[in-house]
């Protein structure tokens, strides 16, 4: 199943994709994320806190400058998910999509990756 959001940003596309595209933020804007590090390639290890337990896992991450698009999936499963950047208004329109195999994307948790994605943006402009 897949959902669609999106949200505008006051800051340039550039600023979003540089802020985006670093590994190291990931836990900024991603709620249940404590870790991220680069591993080789484009595989990472993330540490994350879901419902009161730790996990630790590696997944992939993938940056392309020119398309302004992040993506990133887990090994072995059908999540996986993709941000695009586009300019508008003077500011930027992410379109966050999110693929799942269940349907089991809380809303709330796509709203608050946004909303995070959001504000550390702004808040370096």
């Amino acid at each position: 199943m897949e959902h669609t959001h999106t949200e505008f940003v006051a800051a340039s596309p550039e600023r979003v994709y540089d802020a985006l595209a670093d590994v190291a933020n990931l836990p900024r804007y991603v709620p249940q994320l404590t870790a991220a590090e680069r591993l080789d390639g484009d595989r990472i290890r993330v540490h994350a806190r879901y419902d009161g337990h730790s996990q630790e896992g590696e997944a992939w991450f993938r940056a392309d400058a020119q398309q302004q698009t992040i993506e990133w999936g887990a090994p072995g499963s059908e999540y996986r998910g993709r941000i695009h950047i586009g300019a508008q208004d003077g500011g930027s329109l992410l379109t966050f999509t999110l693929m799942t195999s269940r349907g089991d994307a809380p809303e709330g948790d796509v709203m608050g990756t946004l909303d995070a994605i959001r504000r550390l943006v702004e808040a370096d402009v």
